[in-house]
């Protein structure tokens, strides 16, 4: 089967969808699928073993998307399916033309991450969803429902992202859930002082770690306000985003204590993870976290917000700590409790790596494979 690759986001770019495709897309050619992937970016020299076409974000978006839809009807035409990865706006180009199936895959309401970015609205995903709107917003949120319900099926990773679809209109029968997850690692054995050298870490004091896209929903602006309640701990922070600047002004205050690690290496972030002594993930909304389930996975104990997947994958005092969003006391109160107690940090660390193992990589691309396949 061709199957056509339609993403707003690819590698080397960071981020839990892009880590997602590099992954999924090699085991599906094992499975004798032939891939192809259409994206934005600009020229990256990697041998992927399929073809991947980059357009450039650097025109303006109207030009952006017209180059992008033109480009995804010739992939069209080339595929027996297509693999939409959230950026569905084309499909109300392609649906007329292409009879075939499509599927997409939905890991949060892109409508209200736009909305929320751009200052149209400042509630939560939930509440966002029938509330009165500013025309813009109203606007976004009729065209992103009505391009995924052009989809023959929808990929969600947990429920309370096929709760948001179902609330669009979708009929239940076409929205499948399948959770992510990751392939297996032993860096959960690496000892936490040497990564920490290898690295150039402080190695004399805690440390945090966030890894995320630097934007607003993710909520890193907490998790700084939050290390003033955190005594002597260091911060690390790993991504780019267009709230850098910002964040850094934020950071100013810490010196030192903060570091900006940049966007990092697939490979290299999970060593970040690894090297704290807490992960910290501070969003507004999630739809099911791979770095979360990267965190846990590696043996790092996890201070989260108790939204979106999150609460599906961490239960309180369990295999984590569940704070409320946008509460910075809150969250450097969870901290400072692992921070200060070993073996509560060391219990939460060991259910934590049983609990990812409930999200099986082959399973994942299993199902996946199915639902391409219309079975």
């Amino acid at each position: 089967m061709k199957i056509g690759i339609l993403t707003g986001t690819f590698h080397p770019e960071p981020g839990g969808p892009p880590t997602y495709l590099y992954h999924l897309l090699p085991a599906l050619q094992t499975r004798g699928h032939v891939v192809q992937v259409l994206t934005y970016g600009e020229p990256f020299a990697h041998d992927y073993g399929y073809a991947v076409t980059r357009l450039s974000r650097r025109a303006a978006i109207p030009l952006r998307v017209a180059r992008f839809t033109a480009a995804a009807a010739a992939l069209a035409r080339w595929s027996d399916v297509l693999y939409v990865q959230g950026y569905t706006v084309p499909l109300l180009a392609l649906r007329p033309m292409f009879r075939r199936r499509i599927v997409t895959k939905v890991v949060s309401d892109f409508s209200w991450e736009y909305a929320r970015r751009h200052g149209l609205t400042d509630l939560d995903v939930t509440a966002y969803q029938s509330a009165p709107l500013p025309l813009m917003a109203r606007l976004l949120r009729a065209l992103n429902q009505r391009s995924t319900a052009l989809s023959d099926a929808i990929i969600v990773p947990s429920d309370h992202v096929a709760r948001l679809v179902r609330g669009w209109g979708i009929p239940a029968g076409r929205v499948h859930i399948i959770h992510n997850a990751i392939p297996d690692s032993d860096l959960h054995t690496a000892d936490r002082h040497r990564l920490r050298r290898e690295l150039g870490l402080p190695d004399d004091c805690p440390l945090l770690v966030t890894i995320g896209r630097l934007t607003p929903v993710k909520g890193v602006d907490v998790a700084l306000r939050a290390l003033a309640a955190v005594p002597d701990a260091g911060l690390v922070i790993v991504g780019e985003g267009e709230q850098r600047g910002e964040l850094q002004a934020q950071a100013a205050p810490y010196g030192s204590r903060v570091l900006f690690a940049g966007s990092q290496p697939h490979d290299r972030a999970l060593r970040y993870l690894r090297a704290a002594d807490v992960f910290v993930l501070s969003s507004h909304t999630e739809g099911l976290s791979h770095v979360l389930l990267e965190a846990l996975a590696v043996g790092t104990p996890a201070v989260v917000t108790a939204v979106g997947g999150n609460p599906e994958i961490v239960t309180d005092g369990v295999n984590g700590l569940l704070v409320p969003p946008d509460a910075p006391a809150d969250l450097a109160a969870a901290i400072n409790r692992l921070l200060t107690a070993p073996e509560l940090a060391d219990r939460l660390a060991a259910a934590g790596r049983r609990r990812s193992a409930d999200f099986s990589w082959s399973a994942t691309v299993a199902r996946t494979e199915a639902i391409l396949l219309g079975r």
